[in-house]
This record gives C-alpha cells, structure tokens and sequence, in this order.
C-alpha cells in the first residue's frame, strides 16, 4: 500500500508515537484523522477529541470516522503508572473495540497496526490467560474478574501490551486476504511518559536500558518502522510483531544464556 493519497486514522496524535507517526504519514501524502482525549498543539489533520476507555467513548469516535480509510494505527495508550483499570481499558479494550468498528470502514488491502512493547516479550507463556481476557464479551465484566490477579493488577501495562500481541494475531487470522494487522513493540522511546515508565518498569532498569543502547528510542524510529509496516514491502507480513528496541531483547538473552551457562 502507498500512502500517497490515502486516508488513515492514528490514534494518540498528541504526542509521542503518535504525533510523529501522524507527521511521518502526512509529508508522505496521506490524509491522517488523528484521534485523542488530549487536542494537539500542532496537528494540520482532521482531529477527533475522544475518550477510549468506554465503550461508548469508543463509539462516539468511530461513529465520527468515514468510510474509505486505508488502515488505522492503534497508537494511543496509557503506561502503567494510571490506575490498572484505566490501563487495560483503554489499552486492551479500546484497541479491540475500535478495531472492531472501523474494520468494515477499510478498504480491501488496507492494514492496521497496534503498538505493543518488547516488556510483553514472554507473553506466550500466559496466552491462555491473555487469550480469555481478550475475547471477553463484557470489557467491564473482565476487568472486575481479574481484580484479585496481582499479576494483572500489579503489572497492569504488561499484562495489557500481551493482550495487543495476541490480539494482533486474531485480527489478522479472521481478516486474511482482506486487511493486514501487526503490532510494533518499541523498548524505551523519549516521549512525555517515559518518565511513567521508569516509575512503573524501574527507575534503574530503564535508565540501564538507555546507557546501554547510548540513546532512548526516538518517536521518528517507531514512526519508521510503522509507516514500513504500511509499505508495499511489508505486504506478506501478517499477524506479526515487529520490535524496535535497538537490540535490547536480544542482548538481555544472550547476556542470560551466558549467565546461566557459568
């Protein structure tokens, strides 16, 4: 899919991933309809204020979205700092029911991509756990259920970022042939809540995480990769994750291996 010329809606355009994405899209032609609770200082695209941790905020800004999109960024997400319930409302839920409303609105080819992070990287070993909260019928219904779950609930960012990586995967799987969805799983990225991240990852371990790489993950590095996954090029990749973190899962393995080897 070219870009040039086509509409795409990009959830979280306030700030961080979001506004760099919907920048990325728009100077390659596109058409953006940004979407957030926060109005942007600077946005020259269509803007639609709203609230994604309801169900009915959810719909009031779908009902707002025209037809003919190309594809949409499920980019907006709260880190782990808010309140848990706030945190898998909007990051599980708003990104399934959005998905799920503005899917009859893209076209044939288009794609869609949800942003996930390489802290859901062992999110297989839950996956009957994910898979359960994810296909719920009643988001508020499964939040309550999971309310006595300290994994959930005291890792609430993580447990949300492993539901958008199985939740990818369904989404590709009942929509083949038709629209392509991926997720991207960025490590630290220099945006306004990196700071929330520390708070709730680690002050130390994400400080690390930067000294280590020599630099956080810049918004334009996720926005690439993003836009790539819109591409032409990326057109026999489905149902998958892409992660962006600089290496960083890669060394935190082998430096395991070896640890465990000793």
């Amino acid at each position: 899919m070219t870009i040039d010329g086509k509409t795409l809606v990009v959830t979280g355009v306030a700030s961080g991933i979001g506004a760099a994405t919907a920048a990325l899209l728009q100077r390659g032609g596109a058409t953006v309809i940004g979407v957030d609770r926060n109005v942007p200082a600077d946005f020259a695209g269509t803007f639609i204020q709203g609230d994604l941790s309801t169900p009915a905020g959810v719909a009031a800004v779908a009902e707002r979205v025209p037809e003919g999109l190309a594809g949409l960024l499920n980019i907006a997400g709260v880190p782990g700092t808010a309140p848990w319930q706030t945190v898998l409302s909007v990051n599980v839920f708003g990104v399934r029911d959005l998905t799920r409303l503005l899917l009859p609105k893209i076209a044939d080819g288009g794609a869609i991509v949800n942003l996930a992070s390489n802290v859901a990287s062992g999110w297989a070993a839950r996956q009957l756990e994910v898979a359960r909260f994810v296909q719920a019928a009643d988001a508020r219904e499964a939040i309550a259920a999971v309310a006595d779950d300290p994994e959930v609930t005291g890792n609430s960012y993580r447990f949300s970022k492993e539901c958008v990586r199985w939740l990818t995967q369904v989404q590709a799987s009942e929509n083949l042939g038709r629209v392509r969805v991926n997720s991207v799983s960025p490590g630290p990225v220099q945006t306004p809540i990196l700071e929330d991240f520390k708070k709730d990852h680690g002050r130390e371990k994400v400080e690390g995480a930067v000294a280590l790489l020599g630099r956080a993950g810049q918004p334009q590095d996720i926005a690439a990769a993003i836009a790539f996954l819109l591409s032409p090029e990326a057109v026999w990749l489905n149902g998958t994750d892409l992660c962006v973190d600089g290496g960083l899962l890669a060394h935190r393995a082998v430096t395991a291996m070896a640890t465990a080897a000793v």
